[in-house]
């Protein structure tokens, strides 16, 4: 999948790199950029046509020179790959993943580290610290309490709770129809995500597109109860049934050894895309009790206007773990860091139908039955793999 340039901002790396050089790498989002990687660590950039450049954390913020055999990390890309980086088209971590850039020197990790400082200098995003969590916001609400307050909330804490949305007759059908999918999805239809366990046996952890073929779940994108919820957001935002990930279902497996069944913290713009994407809205639906027992979804609270944060999630007590009962919702910007434990018994498995709203520009960009997440297939056996498993295989 190519998305359309034409929806991402063009900019010259040559103009972008001297201003960086000249004004932002000692500014404020300079100097955040420096802390965040670490004091020290430099990253270098090759790109085909002869340009190179290598990015230096100081105490004075980033420093940009061409000495790119120093640097501790080095990348290589062709200058239109380098560009859908810096205006979002792609992630690092989904040019990475398809090999449109190539690690020539360092690790997984050390790239990974540089990604929210580069959203820093390359599109002046803040990187999120544990000053900007908001704790002055209620996350649980009911259905007919007061939408002002819960988007004020939603709009500060990037994610809230609305409890008994739907009843018990229709999360049945749901479950019902949900095990009936997951018994016939096979690792080779490039519509479901499978983990493997520490015995060696293969488990779908996830279905894309679950309205494909079922009117339950092609209703449900347009049921009244998710339409209101969605109006919360600040920005228009249309359910999209037939892009990205469809009408999906997130099954939790505990013990796996291999596959992407538990998500780390991360953002659902991670591939790219993010003009595209946020703000959009996921809505879950949970069909089964949510809980540390059961591999609950836990969120750092306002994260969602920012980059970076997961070293703060990692080392806080202000995240929030989701308590649920079945036909209970969450509703969360997809910007919003998050993370999705395993669970800790196997026989506390969380399933979660997730319905997604987005901007009108994601619909015409994004061809239909397409998504970012699509990328996670292109190494060809049918299996989602995590980032590091992908670039070993690579």
């Amino acid at each position: 999948m190519q998305p359309l340039r034409a929806y991402f901002q063009q900019v010259s790396l040559d103009e972008l790199h001297e201003e960086i050089k000249t004004s932002r790498g000692e500014g404020r989002l300079g100097k955040q950029a420096a802390f965040s990687v670490g004091l020290g660590r430099s990253i270098g950039i090759q790109l085909k046509d002869g340009n190179s450049w290598r990015l230096n954390a100081t105490e004075n913020g980033i420093e940009i020179d061409h000495k790119i055999n120093e640097a501790k990390v080095v990348i290589s890309a062709e200058t239109e790959d380098w560009k859908d980086l810096v205006s979002e088209a792609w992630s690092i971590m989904g040019l990475l993943i398809q090999n449109r850039v190539v690690l020539e020197k360092g690790s997984f990790n050390h790239v990974a580290a540089w990604e929210a400082p580069l959203q820093a200098l390359y599109n002046e995003r803040p990187i999120f610290a544990s000053d900007d969590i908001r704790g002055d916001f209620e996350h649980e609400f009911g259905l007919d309490d007061e939408p002002t307050e819960m988007g004020n909330s939603l709009r500060n804490l990037g994610f809230i709770v609305v409890r008994e949305v739907f009843d018990k007759e229709e999360i049945r059908k749901m479950s019902q129809e949900v095990e009936a999918r997951r018994a016939n999805a096979t690792p080779e239809d490039k519509r479901s995500w499978w983990a493997t366990d520490k015995n060696g046996k293969e488990h779908c952890c996830r279905v894309t597109y679950m309205n494909h073929g079922s009117e339950l779940f092609s209703k449900l994108a347009y049921d009244r109860r998710l339409l209101n919820l969605a109006e919360l957001a600040d920005e228009k935002l249309y359910p999209t049934p037939d892009h990205g990930d469809g009408v999906s279902v997130v099954i939790k497996v505990p013990e796996v050894v291999e596959g992407l069944a538990d998500l780390p913290w991360h953002r659902d713009c991670g591939m790219g895309g993010h003009p595209l994407i946020c703000p959009g809205l996921n809505i879950g639906i949970q069909l089964d009790e949510a809980n540390e027992r059961s591999g609950q979804l836990i969120f750092l609270p306002s994260s969602n206007q920012f980059s970076g944060g997961a070293d703060v999630a990692q080392r806080t007590n202000k995240t929030i773990g989701v308590k649920a009962q079945p036909g209970d919702v969450t509703v969360h910007y997809g910007h919003t860091l998050h993370v999705a434990p395993p669970p800790r018994e196997s026989s506390h498995n969380r399933r979660t139908v997730y319905v997604s709203f987005h901007k009108s520009d994601y619909l015409e960009a994004l061809p239909q039955g397409k998504g970012y997440n699509d990328v996670l297939f292109s190494h060809g056996d049918g299996r989602v793999r995590t980032p590091q498993e992908r670039i070993e295989i690579n």
